[in-house]
C-alpha cells in the first residue's frame, strides 16, 4: 500500500465521517417515520409507510457498504497509527460491522424492513384483541428472516450468536447460558421464599387515576431526574419505548392505566433512564460508533437503575411523595410514606414484561433467550410453532 502522510489520513478520515454521517441522517429521517407510526400514525397509512421505511432502510444499507466505504476503511484501519485513539477506534468498528453488513442484499434489508413494519401493527391488533393467531404468521416470517440473516452473515458457534452481537457486542449464547444459569440458583429460590412470607398492601395503587393527572405528574417526575425537555418529549404510545434522533433529540413514550398507578409511574421513569442515557451521548460522534450507545446491555442497565435503584427507593420518596398525595389527594390522603414504599415493592408474578417488579422483570427476560435461542436454528422452529400451536410456514 502506498505509504500515506498524515494530512492524506486525515482528509480520508473525514470523507469517511462525511458519509457515514450521511448515513446517520437516513436513519434518523427513518427513526421520525417510526417514532410517528407508533405515536399517531392512521391505520390506513400502514402499507405505504412499511413502503418508506423500507425504501430509506435499502439506500442507507447501500450507502453504507458501499466498494467505496469499503476501501476508505480498509486503508484507513491499516494505517490507524496516523489517526487519534478515537479515531483509530471509530475506524476499528466501523470495520466490524462492515464486515458484517456487506454480506447483506439491499432487497433483504428492504424485505426485513417490510416484514417487521407489518408484524409491529399485527402485534398491536393481537394485543388489542387478546388474539395471538393474529400474529402468528407475522412473527412465523420475522423468525425465518432472522435465520436467513444468520446464515448469511455467518457464525461459529451458534447462530443466535450473530443475532446477539448486533445487540451485545462479542457476546456469545454459552456465555449466557452460564449468566441465566447462575442467576436461576439464587433467583428462583429468592423468589420462593418471598412468597411463603406475608406479602405487603398494594392495593392503593389500583384505584382510579385520571389519565392526564397521572401524565401530568410523570412530566414532573421527568424533570426532576434530569431530562431535558428542550431536548426531548413525551408521548403516548401502545408500548412504553425511547427513540433517539441526536443527543439533542431524545423521546420518550408511556402508556396508562387509569385504574393502576403503576403502569405509568415506572414505564415513564424506566423511559427516561434510557433518555438520559441517550442524551448523554457525543454530538462531537454523531454518526460515528463511538457516538452510539455501547450496547443493549448498557442501555437496560441505565433504565433499570433509574427505574428500581431510584424510582423504587424511600429516599428518592421522600422528596417526591408530598407532590404525588397533593396530586391525587383522595387516593393516597391515608397512604402513609413507608405503606407507599413497601406497596411499590411489592414481588408478585405478572404477564406483562413493563410491568413486571424488580425480580421477575429477569424471569421475562430469561423466557424470551430460551425461546429465542432454539428459534435461531431453523429445524427447531416446527418444533416450537407445534407448541405455540401455530401452523409451520
Amino acid at each position: 500500500m502506498q505509504h500515506q502522510t498524515v494530512m492524506d489520513i486525515s482528509s480520508s478520515y473525514q470523507k469517511l465521517i462525511g458519509i457515514t454521517r450521511k448515513v446517520a441522517d437516513i436513519g434518523t429521517a427513518i427513526a421520525v417515520l417510526q417514532w410517528d407510526k407508533e405515536v399517531g400514525m392512521p391505520t390506513k397509512g400502514i402499507p405505504f409507510r412499511s413502503q418508506q421505511i423500507a425504501t430509506l432502510s435499502g439506500m442507507a444499507h447501500e450507502l453504507s457498504v458501499s466498494p467505496a466505504v469499503g476501501e476508505l476503511i480498509e486503508m484507513l484501519h491499516a494505517q490507524d497509527n496516523l489517526l487519534t485513539p478515537e479515531e483509530a477506534r471509530n475506524v476499528s468498528l466501523m470495520k466490524l460491522n462492515y464486515d458484517r453488513y456487506s454480506k447483506l442484499s439491499e432487497s433483504f434489508v428492504m424485505r426485513r424492513s417490510v416484514a417487521c413494519s407489518k408484524a409491529y401493527h399485527q402485534w398491536v391488533q393481537a394485543r388489542a384483541a387478546n388474539d395471538f393467531s393474529i400474529f402468528k404468521d407475522a412473527l412465523a416470517e420475522i423468525v425465518t428472516i432472522k435465520q436467513e440473516e444468520a446464515a448469511t452473515i455467518g457464525f461459529e458457534a451458534h447462530p443466535y450468536d450473530e443475532l446477539l452481537n448486533e445487540f451485545e457486542p462479542d457476546y456469545t449464547s454459552r456465555q449466557l447460558d452460564e449468566l441465566f444459569a447462575g442467576v436461576k440458583v439464587k433467583l428462583v429460590d429468592f423468589v420462593r421464599q418471598i412468597r411463603t412470607k406475608a406479602q405487603v398492601d398494594n392495593s392503593f395503587l389500583h384505584q382510579f387515576f385520571p389519565k392526564q393527572t397521572q401524565w401530568d405528574f410523570s412530566n414532573y417526575l421527568l424533570q426532576k431526574l434530569g431530562y431535558d425537555v428542550d431536548a426531548g418529549r413525551q408521548d403516548w404510545s401502545r408500548h412504553p419505548f425511547t427513540i433517539s434522533f441526536s443527543p439533542q433529540d431524545v423521546r420518550v413514550t408511556t402508556r396508562v392505566d387509569e385504574q393502576y398507578l403503576g403502569n405509568l409511574l415506572w414505564s415513564s421513569i424506566h423511559e427516561c433512564g434510557h433518555a438520559l442515557y441517550e442524551q448523554g451521548l457525543p454530538t462531537t460522534h454523531y454518526g460515528q460508533p463511538l457516538g452510539r450507545p455501547i450496547s443493549l446491555g448498557i442501555h437496560e442497565s441505565q433504565s433499570r437503575l433509574w427505574e428500581n435503584n431510584v424510582g423504587r427507593s424511600l429516599s428518592f420518596w421522600k422528596g417526591h411523595y408530598q407532590q404525588l398525595k397533593t396530586t391525587f389527594p383522595t387516593q393516597l390522603s391515608q397512604v402513609g410514606l413507608n405503606d407507599f414504599y413497601k406497596g411499590i415493592n411489592l414481588v408478585a408474578p405478572t404477564l406483562i414484561r413493563t410491568e413486571a417488579d424488580e425480580l421477575h422483570y429477569h424471569f421475562h427476560i430469561m423466557i424470551r433467550y430460551e425461546l429465542e435461542k432454539p428459534l435461531s436454528k431453523a429445524h427447531w422452529q416446527l418444533t416450537i410453532w407445534k407448541l405455540l400451536g401455530m401452523n409451520a410456514t
